[in-house]
């Protein structure tokens, strides 16, 4: 396994790390210290070197020591007038079935979202996005700041981006990749100091090239490198286009090991 955010990963591990905000705004200045700590010059090496997933997963909380468990309300980006890709919600019915969790889910192109109605229950809101853009530091924050005037007892998880099972399941994913492929993860263009560091110290993690894909598809470059291009999406977009010289490529859900991983990710969150 390669080793782990060495700053950053006891604070995001650690149950007692994941506290209620005092304000929304929180979670930008959150992933600017984010960014700013993923050194991957300073990563400590890690005792478990299985490639393993479920060995991976094992760094989260054990979540039968914390009753009740929280509901989870999970935030998407979702398709006009809140549409929800069936990945999606694929993966909101394993965890209610297979991993017995209250579960629901959001899209931010819903106008009209239904009220969580849990009772007395805690909430884990839990943003499905993968860079710091702008749904991570201006959407977000709004919502949780909805959820709490509407009275529930709400804690914001960092976004999934940012969580290290999450990047060790991109990193097995890479590694299982035949050694004469050279792959690249192919993302959504961002523009924001934080979000360029916070790419920067990613590539530097994963050891490929990161392009965004509006670069991609105009550097014939690192075309010309043969570069194998992942699709760094959760679900497939049909705004995106990404030149795969007629390789069918998947977003991220279509992937069989991401989808069990992120499913056991979620799912054993306290």
């Amino acid at each position: 396994m390669k080793s782990t955010f060495e700053s950053f990963s006891s604070s995001v591990l650690s149950v007692s790390s994941i506290n209620p905000l005092s304000s929304p705004e929180i979670i930008c200045s959150r992933v600017s210290r984010i960014s700013h700590h993923l050194n991957f010059n300073k990563l400590a090496e890690s005792t478990n070197t299985s490639s393993d997933v479920h060995q991976k997963l094992s760094l989260l909380p054990n979540r039968i020591n914390c009753e009740p468990p929280h509901h989870l309300h999970l935030l998407v980006h979702g398709s006009r007038g809140g549409e929800i890709h069936p990945s999606l919600l694929s993966l909101v019915d394993q965890l209610k079935r297979h991993k017995n969790r209250s579960v629901s889910i959001e899209a931010l192109t819903d106008d009209n979202p239904e009220q969580i109605d849990i009772g007395n229950r805690s909430v884990f809101l839990v943003p499905l996005f993968l860079l710091p853009g702008s749904h991570v530091c201006i959407d977000v924050p709004k919502i949780f700041k909805r959820l709490q005037e509407e009275g529930q007892n709400i804690k914001l998880f960092p976004f999934l981006g940012s969580f290290i099972p999450w990047l060790s399941l991109i990193d097995d994913l890479i590694t299982s990749q035949s050694p004469f492929l050279k792959p690249a993860l192919i993302h959504h263009p961002v523009s924001s100091d934080t979000s360029d560091v916070f790419l920067k110290s990613l590539e530097k993690f994963l050891n490929i090239p990161l392009y965004s894909w509006s670069r991609w598809n105009q550097d014939t470059v690192n075309k010309e490198k043969n570069y194998l291009p992942i699709p760094y999406l959760l679900t497939p977009n049909k705004n995106v286009e990404i030149d795969s010289k007629g390789e069918q490529l998947k977003s991220l859900l279509e992937i069989d090991i991401i989808h069990r991983g992120l499913v056991n990710i979620l799912g054993n969150l306290p």
